[in-house]
């Protein structure tokens, strides 16, 4: 089993006592650039908070995450985040926490709502939204008329069905509906396969207008096949990761939409603590998220540099 576990010295007195309490936060793979900007996140909320934290890798595999996540409640962490990788070990991993009694945050991936409660809960950001700026985007620079593909993340994921799904509700309205999609593809939130497919989707004879990626990876690897096919087109990703940003401010990347995962982090750890404290807590949290275009990226650049 792979395992990090990174400790802190106690820099206050803590929310149950004098010594260092211990936060778990069972990641689904450590190698996913957005997914690391969540654990940053987290791992700057505790240090700043003095508590130990055990981080587990999954490295994609459900089962494993599950045997992560019940080694962490085991070993007697006092709450558990988590970045879920399915319906089906969001279920087991909500009721190891339930039969330990200790709080459980859920992050970024959306699990079933019946299965949050006072100790059970969510940060993230609504995808409705991410999917509505990309498409409102898309349309505002098309004219409403013309081609896109989209690629989606992985095909399970609700926020890949989500953001797929409000690009899709944007483009059906009267002002949008001139534009056709053209092709849509699962490249698993990864560069290499977003490059592969958009790719394939050349080979086939397409020549979109936009490509409306599900996350930045997928949309970087987009840029990459067009310039290798010295093909231009209207590219759009989500999350605003840092090689986006290096893209946006060269003019390779149209734009992205942020979502802060740092942000989502801290708050997971903040509402950890409370519920740790005996307080009850929103079952939803939300982080906004936000259009960035290429005039946007130098200050974003620059302010994670002061960070």
């Amino acid at each position: 089993m792979r395992r990090t576990v990174i400790a802190f010295l106690l820099q206050a007195a803590l929310l149950s006592g004098a010594g260092a309490q211990t936060l778990g936060l069972a990641m689904p793979r450590t190698d996913d650039a957005f997914r690391a900007t969540i654990a940053q996140g987290v791992r700057k909320a505790t240090a700043d908070a003095g508590l130990q934290l055990d981080v587990s890798d999954a490295q994609n595999d459900s089962r494993l995450q599950i045997e992560n996540a019940k080694r962490q409640i085991k070993d007697g962490v006092s709450a558990l985040i988590v970045l879920g990788l399915d319906g089906d070990a969001e279920m087991e991993i909500r009721a190891a926490a339930a039969e330990a009694r200790i709080p459980l945050v859920f992050v970024n991936h959306e699990p079933h709502h019946d299965l949050l409660d006072g100790r059970t809960v969510y940060v993230g950001s609504e995808e409705r939204v991410a999917g509505t700026l990309q498409g409102q985007e898309v349309c505002r620079v098309l004219g409403g008329k013309g081609t896109a593909v989209i690629m989606i993340g992985e095909l399970t994921h609700p926020a890949a069905k989500a953001r797929t799904r409000y690009v899709r509700e944007v483009l059906s309205t009267p002002e949008c509906s001139g534009i056709e999609i053209q092709e849509e593809q699962s490249a698993n939130w990864d560069t290499g396969e977003g490059e592969a497919l958009m790719q394939l989707f050349l080979e086939g004879g397409l020549k979109p207008d936009a490509v409306i990626a599900n996350n930045d990876a997928m949309a970087l690897g987009a840029v990459n096949a067009l310039k290798k096919a010295r093909q231009k087109a209207f590219v759009i990703g989500v999350d605003a990761i840092d090689p986006a940003l290096d893209a946006l401010v060269k003019k390779e990347l149209d734009a992205t939409v942020l979502q802060d995962g740092p942000a989502q982090g801290a708050l997971a750890v903040d509402l950890a603590r409370r519920m740790m404290a005996g307080e009850t807590v929103p079952p939803l949290n939300w982080i906004p998220f936000k259009l960035v275009l290429p005039a946007d990226a130098p200050a974003l650049i620059a302010q994670r540099a002061g960070h």
